[in-house]
């Protein structure tokens, strides 16, 4: 082992215990040598066989390899192990052209006939020590060393076989033949094969652009432009951009430079969105409040309160009625009975009046640049409140900047797009004035720097650290001269090979120490980490001030001792580097501190909680937390949370042995997760979660568990139209809810069963059981909604409503709606259930204007807020108001909208068939009779799918109108009959009268 290797290896932390690496493997096997060991005596056959073997060795040391093995006639290689190297697949294969060059001049020298198989592969081995001191030997498991030593068997004599894997590495820098697909012994898939024949003379940037470089954006010209919106939002105009680049690209400094310029008046308010906490909803919002009042990440929940409470009334009393919304961001305890009793979806609401309340508060004071760094992690709710914000900017002295990855997406189109582009080579030089100054002795390097980062500022800015780390420099940063001449300059493939290098060029403790943080997460807490490690803080920090210089870490501008890493990238690869077993162990290790330190608000970490005892494997921890964390999500409305959390929690659950306390847990996650699902429309998914819950069998029989199941798949399969299967649901849920005399289940079950009775066409009975509702009702039933996600009073009402039209009772259907819309004031979900309902009746009343003014404002709420199974039947109401205004051009638009949308009518069929029947009338309307037709097939095959003649009526009778305007009147007639038919059945009778009215029309007409 080289003495420089071995230095590096004593000081590299986890290298002398096992890390996971992304690595070439390299085999080499002499030919010939079994003939002249047979031959020789063995002092003999060693003498002719060391010095080939030392020359393979020499030649690994030569390209930055690693021999970790050396047999009698060959040997195997490591490239980027057990020290992370750059480029380790060129390596590799220039260590393979150099040896076969050395076997040949060897061969020349010595007049022997040795010839050399060699195979090489990449990818990720784990790495580890055999042995207890530097005399062992390192050593790399995993499948890649076993196509490796597969590539050389298929080797020929001098020749060199890569696998695809290399081959795409080193594409640029090497010339490769396909050898196709080959079968390999133990290797259950065939595998392409390439012949390495030589290398080309290139640079990395050359090789990387032959393959197509992303499409890349400048530096000067962008800041021209952050300027020129800074005065525009100066001048009250509000404006916003979102800076998008590729990783590296320096959109963080671009942010940090404006800022940096800023006129005193600005008051500047930063937040960043973290891969961590995409299911952790608000975090970047809870920080930004956190920032706004001084508030440290390890205050206890009582001074945070206080001074929350403090600061609102020293600003503005009247801010004070958002305090509960406000803590409830920040995890505190709100004891407001008011707020306790919101649904989530008004919390959210709420939470979003009192952020935008002190911003506006703020933007009063003085101009506001508001920072939101990293929105490709952005969670669903931040998303909510940005868009918000967004749609306030105009009249506002506001400057809202994001930054995010190419692949990140706020779907905005009003939002300015700001990319981000390689630097020009003019730029570059002038980031490496700042960097290394312009001494003399630099000027060789300065050029080699620039065309191996080729624009990318953050390449550049790794580049001259680990030229600094290796000692090429001395002096000063921005001051440096050269003190010795620079060795090879490699660029990595990627940032993540830069930084892999770096990394492993710290000593043990700051090495491990970063690896610990990135266990943590994005943010780290001195106290945590210091409890992870079970040393005092006082004996890390100097460690941290030295992460922190060496440009891993920066210290967060908030009170407390905290730090953040200064790329995710490098928390990436700092985590990527440990072995399973080692994560799972620090893992375990968090989960425990925060239990330690923060027992006693273990809410506020609860989603932290989860993860980490996910990860750490601790199964019958984490799925206790893994529930709190979903529910707490559902209760805030975080829907798309919810349901993440509810697949770790099942994967967590399978590693429980089987117990009723298991199956419990089962049950009530799929319990919590239909929640979430329901709004979003994904009822066959709902329906098939909860048949899994009833078909599990819990030995307890809980009857509150068993009812519960059993209403919600009642509704779901009402939902996808599976009728009697939802009133089978219903009616067990029914008798064990009258066995146990459960008030609360005695009304979802007798409503569930309404609710099929009514969609089957039995529009009395459903009435009839809907009223029994009443008798069930109490104050708590809205207050603990158990498994509704609209208030349950309303939802009866809404249902009642809706049946009294269908018969004609437009009078008693008024007294219901009324009451549900009272009921429903202060919950956004009830009430876009009821107001579809309500502008049906005012539509039915001849109030269009007032019916399309109630229709526009849910359709725009739903919208924001991604209420898909309102979207059918919103429109279709809409369509009806905008027909009778005769509005065809506004219907039809507006008609044609879900279809557009992504939402599945086999997953959410709830809507579609009124979407369809107004379609054909519109068409109908225009005098458009072939896609009229269309519209009223569709509308009366899914009504027959789904077993509803209520609208079978209602599909008939608009083909039957379709072929009355056609003029063919017996056709008209056979639709209008069949119409009449079944409305009579159901007692129809707005319906029942308007078939007589055209069956006599037509007869007339005859």
């Amino acid at each position: 082992m080289p003495p420089q290797l071995a230095e590096r290896i004593l000081h590299s932390g986890g290298a002398m215990f096992g890390e996971r690496k992304h690595v070439t493997v390299l085999f080499a096997d002499i030919r010939g040598s079994t003939a002249l060991i047979d031959r020789l005596d063995p002092e003999e056959a060693l003498e002719m066989l060391g010095p080939v073997l030392q020359v393979l060795m020499d030649v690994i040391h030569q390209h930055d390899g690693f021999m970790n093995q050396a047999r009698g006639d060959g040997v195997m290689a490591l490239f980027g192990a057990p020290i992370a190297t750059e480029d380790h697949a060129v390596q590799a294969c220039r260590a393979a052209i150099a040896m076969q060059a050395s076997i040949h001049e060897l061969n020349r020298r010595k007049t022997s006939d040795i010839s050399l198989r060699v195979g090489i592969n990449s990818g990720h081995v784990v790495v580890h020590s055999i042995g207890s001191n530097l005399i062992m030997n390192y050593d790399a498991v995993g499948k890649t060393v076993h196509l490796a030593a597969r590539m050389e068997e298929l080797a020929a004599p001098n020749g060199i076989m890569l696998t695809a894997a290399t081959q795409r590495l080193a594409k640029g820098f090497i010339v490769a033949e396909p050898r196709g697909t080959v079968e390999l012994k133990g290797v259950a898939e065939p595998v392409e094969a390439f012949e390495l024949g030589g290398m080309r003379s290139t640079t990395r940037w050359q090789a990387r652009s032959s393959q197509g470089l992303n499409v890349l954006v400048g530096r000067q010209g962008e800041l021209d432009t952050l300027r020129g919106l800074l005065r525009r939002a100066a001048g009250g105009n509000g404006q916003a951009v979102n800076v998008v680049g590729a990783a590296g690209f320096g959109k963080s400094r671009l942010i940090h430079d404006f800022v940096g310029e800023l006129p005193s008046e600005w008051m500047v308010l930063e937040t960043a969105c973290v891969s961590q906490h995409i299911q952790s909803s608000y975090y970047p919002i809870s920080d930004l409040i956190r920032h706004m009042f001084g508030i440290d990440i390890d205050d206890t929940p009582d001074t945070v309160a206080r001074r929350i409470k403090e600061q609102i009334v020293s600003l503005d009393p009247t801010l004070s009625t958002y305090l509960p919304a406000i803590s409830s961001v920040l995890d505190i305890s709100v004891e407001d009975q008011a707020w306790k009793n919101l649904e989530p979806t008004e919390k959210r609401r709420e939470i979003v009046e009192a952020i935008t309340a002190l911003i506006l508060f703020q933007e009063r004071r003085t101009p506001l640049l508001i920072i939101v760094e990293d929105v490709h992690w952005i969670d669903s709710e931040t998303r909510i409140i940005l868009h918000n914000i967004l749609s306030l900017l105009r009249g506002l002295r506001i400057f809202l900047v994001m930054t995010q990855r190419p692949e990140g997406n706020l779907a905005d189109p009003d939002l300015l797009r700001l990319e981000l582009s390689a630097l020009a080579e003019v730029a570059s030089q002038e980031m490496l004035d700042r960097l290394i100054g312009r001494d003399v002795t630099l000027q060789s390097i300065r050029s080699r720097i620039v065309a191996k980062a080729q624009g990318n500022p953050l390449f550049l800015e790794e580049l001259v650290q680990s030229l600094a780390e290796t000692g090429s420099f001395e002096g000063e940063p921005g001051d440096y001269r050269l003190s010795k001449p620079a060795g090879r300059i490699e660029i990595p493939q990627t940032i993540h090979t830069v930084l892999a290098a770096r990394i492993d060029r710290l000593d043990g403790l700051p090495k491990t120490l970063l690896q610990t943080a990135a266990v943590v997460g994005a943010d780290v807490s001195i106290a945590l980490l210091s409890g992870m490690l079970e040393v005092p803080a006082s004996k890390i920090s100097g460690h941290l001030k030295q992460l922190e210089e060496a440009d891993f870490l920066r210290r967060v501008k908030r009170v407390g001792s905290e730090y953040s890493f200064k790329h995710e990238l490098i928390r990436e690869v700092a985590y990527g580097t440990m072995l399973l077993g080692t994560r799972r162990s620090l893992h375990a290790k968090a989960v425990a501190t925060i239990e330690s330190l923060f027992g006693d608000r273990l809410d506020e970490h609860i989603d932290r909680l989860a993860d980490h005892a996910f990860l750490a494997g601790l199964w019958e921890k984490a799925a206790p937390y893994q529930l709190r964390s979903c529910r707490r999500a559902v209760r805030r409305g975080a829907n798309q949370d919810a349901i993440g959390i509810y697949h770790r929690g099942l994967e967590t659950l399978s590693h429980w042995p089987v117990s009723a306390a298991k199956i419990r847990a089962e049950i009530d996650f799929r319990l919590i997760v239909v929640i979430a699902l329901e709004p979003l429309g994904k009822h066959r998914l709902i329906a098939d979660v909860l048949r899994e819950a009833r078909e599990l069998d819990d030995p307890s029989n809980d009857p509150i568990r068993n009812a519960a199941v059993n209403c919600q798949l009642a509704v779901a399969l009402w939902r996808i139209g599976e009728h009697d299967h939802a009133m089978e649901a219903a009616k067990a849920a029914s008798n064990i809810a009258q066995r146990i005399g459960d008030p609360a289940l005695n009304f979802a079950s007798l409503h569930h069963i309404g609710m099929v009775l009514r969609e089957t066409g039995a529009y009395r009975d459903s009435i009839e059981m809907h009223e029994k509702c009443f008798a069930f009702e109490s104050p708590e039933l809205d207050a603990r909604r158990a498994g509704w996600a609209a208030y349950p009073t309303v939802m009866v009402r809404t249902f009642l409503a809706d049946s009294l039209i269908e018969i004609g009772e437009l009078e008693r259907a008024e007294v219901m709606a009324d009451e549900a819309i009272r009921r429903a004031e202060d919950h956004f979900y009830s009430r876009q259930n009821i107001s579809h309902v309500l502008a049906r009746l005012r539509i039915a009343q001849g109030r269009h204007v007032e019916a399309l003014s109630i229709l526009r404002e849910c359709w725009q709420t739903c919208l924001e807020r991604g209420i898909v199974q309102m979207y059918p039947i919103l429109a279709a109401r809409m369509g009806e108001a905008y027909l009778a205004l005769g509005d065809i051009k506004a219907a039809t638009e507006i008609l044609a909208k879900p279809e557009r949308l992504d939402m599945p009518l086999g997953e959410n069929a709830f809507g579609w068939g009124w979407l369809f029947v107004t379609q054909g009338r519109a068409f109908l309307a225009v005098g458009d009779h072939p896609q009229a037709r269309i519209s009223g097939q569709r509308a009366l095959a899914l009504a027959v799918e789904r077993s509803e003649p209520p609208q079978q009526a209602y599909a008939l009778k608009l083909l039957g109108d379709i072929y009355l305007a056609k003029g063919d009147r017996s056709e008209a007639q056979s639709y209008l009959e069949r119409s009449l038919e079944i409305a009579t059945m159901c007692d129809m009778r707005p319906l029942i009268d308007q078939c007589h009215s055209v069956l006599d029309r037509a007869s007339r007409a005859l």
